[in-house]
């Protein structure tokens, strides 16, 4: 080989680098800046508030029976499982969890449920001290 060609070689294999580097670093920087924008783990905490976990009472519609039934999800408090029982979720309301309830007692199926009660000691720390369980009281007076 002459001088001319390996020069020829070596320019060809140093622009080539440079393109797969360049092409790499910018198809690295687009994926991260998607990944990071997609991401759930990059919400800031009021963020993060504003998007609570959906209740975990669900009524399914089941086909073959033709009615509703009640599933029960793990809680977003699972840990606390062990103490209180099945926990509904803190973004459950109480006419979620009494609807739920209604359905599994019309079925026979046990229908306790509770929702954790908090508190937040001086330095803000919020754990769980209780759980209650909404129940439907009917008085025959006006409201």
């Amino acid at each position: 080989m002459t001088m001319k060609n390996r020069i020829g070689i070596a320019a060809i294999a140093i622009l080539s680098g440079a393109v797969l580097l360049i092409g790499g670093a910018t198809g690295g920087y687009a994926i991260a800046a998607h990944t990071s924008s997609t991401s759930p783990t990059s919400l800031t905490a009021d963020e993060a508030s504003a998007q609570p976990v959906p209740c975990n009472l669900r009524l399914v519609w089941d086909r073959v029976e033709q009615d509703y039934l009640a599933v029960y999800e793990d809680s977003a408090m699972v840990s606390y499982t062990g103490v209180y029982g099945r926990i509904a979720n803190l973004s459950c309301t109480d006419a979620d969890i009494l609807e739920w309830q209604q359905h599994r007692r019309v079925n026979d199926l046990d229908a306790v449920v509770c929702r954790p009660v908090l508190a937040a000691d001086v330095i803000g720390t919020v754990s769980p001290i209780g759980c209650a369980v909404p129940t439907m009281v009917v008085t025959g007076e006006p409201r």
